[in-house]
């Protein structure tokens, strides 16, 4: 059966609230929602991407006594193979349904702009870019949400999520919203005290404000098109979750891994991609413990090599 067919299973467990209702889905296969496309079954699943929805599935994951890890856009992380206990919140929504909750406040030069975390990162960075503001051309091409950057303090091209990050407003688990300010986080590359936490979450992202300056959104569209066209060109498309280690100080991670010879090393279906180094794709047969050997046998080459340490930039989530 095809890693992306849907396969018939439990029937959902419907969950009304007074602005909608929620689907929670018992047994459901987490590799659908993953770019790496692995992974073992959540207990529940349920997709929520507005505030009304993810206070309604908090709701019942407390009446039933269920832990919540939460999914965005399924990029930067590694699902383990056992599978997810409790209920999975996949917090994502196209970015059409997100184009409507944005909120723009003009300030003259800067402008004030608070997105849903659930907005698909790429999207977000397009829209800057056409709307001419500053700071966002980085993420055009870039899988993800808007509140797994913010998570992840995500960036590229000399730029972070924390470099026009204003405040951030979370739900707690009893569907309490809080905001802050972005410096809570105490952001530092590829890190939070969010990520820093561990998933299953305590809080979860529910938007973010960002301010940019204004710009030429002529030059800024072709400066997301070059920065998309360079993804292409040098990274891998198909089964695998961005870039596998943090870069090393003075260095980088995909240039000590090809050095060390590791470009199309494998490990079950999980393999080095032969386009960029720091990368591993998943042949539509690996699983996330091949993943998992694979991230070892390239620290423990490199590290006898060279005596560089690479540490991971992805998230093992899930029962390991």
């Amino acid at each position: 059966m095809s890693a992306r067919t849907r396969p018939t299973g439990p029937e959902p467990i419907l969950v009304d609230g007074p602005n909608g209702q929620i689907k929670i889905q018992p047994g459901a296969r987490t590799d659908l929602y993953s770019t790496f496309r692995v992974g073992g079954p959540a207990d529940f699943l349920v997709r929520a991407g507005t505030l009304d929805e993810i206070r309604l599935a908090l709701q019942w994951a407390r009446d039933n006594d269920q832990t919540v890890t939460v999914f965005g856009g399924g990029s930067n992380m590694l699902v383990s193979d056992k599978g997810i206990r409790g209920l999975v919140l996949v917090v994502r929504r196209t970015g059409k349904q997100a184009e409507g909750d944005l909120v723009v406040c003009d300030e003259g030069d800067t402008v004030l702009v608070t997105v849903p975390a659930a907005a698909p990162l790429s999207w977000f960075g397009r829209t800057a870019a056409e709307r001419g503001w500053e700071g966002m051309s980085w993420a055009v091409g870039l899988p993800g949400n808007v509140g797994g950057a913010v998570v992840n303090n995500a960036g590229a091209h000399g730029t972070e999520t924390k470099d026009g990050l204003v405040s951030l407003r979370v739900v707690t688990l009893d569907g309490q919203v809080h905001e802050h300010p972005g410096s809570w986080l105490q952001p530092e590359y590829r890190r939070t005290t969010m990520k820093a936490a561990g998933n299953p979450r305590e809080v979860i992202v529910l938007d973010a404000t960002f301010r940019f300056a204004k710009g030429d959104s002529e030059r800024l569209k072709a400066e997301a098109d070059q920065h998309a066209e360079y993804r292409h060109a040098t990274q891998p498309t198909g089964a695998c979750a961005g870039s596998i280690f943090k870069n090393p100080e003075c260095t980088f991670s995909g240039l000590v891994i090809e050095q060390a010879g590791l470009k199309g090393t494998r490990v079950g279906g999980a393999v080095v991609s032969e386009k960029h180094a720091n990368f591993i794709v998943n042949d539509d047969k690996g699983t996330a413990a091949d993943i998992v050997g694979l991230i070892a046998k390239i620290q423990q080459i490199v590290r006898d090599q060279t005596e560089i340490e690479l540490h991971p930039e992805i998230e093992r989530i899930g029962e390991w």
